[in-house]
């Protein structure tokens, strides 16, 4: 079992793409529902109504405090900005 939450980024041609916030397992047979929360933040949300992973379209997207605003109302623990980081 992975260790929530966790980034997935992911780069074409040199360049950043995209990345996926793992934040829970969804529960549920089907797939999560999709809800736009800003221009380039989309947020998951399983069966039960919880937040499983945001999907970060724009680099801008990967700071915490904007993040944890955005994610406020939906009962997500606040993240780090080192959560966050694309450093290795």
């Amino acid at each position: 079992m992975p260790d929530f939450p966790y980034l997935q980024v992911t780069f074409r041609d040199g360049k950043f793409f995209a990345a996926y916030l793992y934040l829970a397992e969804p529960k549920g047979e089907r797939r999560p529902r999709t809800k736009r929360l800003s221009g380039s933040v989309l947020l998951d949300i399983d069966e039960q109504g919880n937040a499983v992973g945001v999907e970060i379209l724009s680099r801008d997207g990967l700071d915490a405090d904007t993040l944890n605003e955005l994610l406020k109302p939906y009962g997500v623990r606040p993240l780090q900005q080192r959560e966050l980081s694309t450093a290795a």
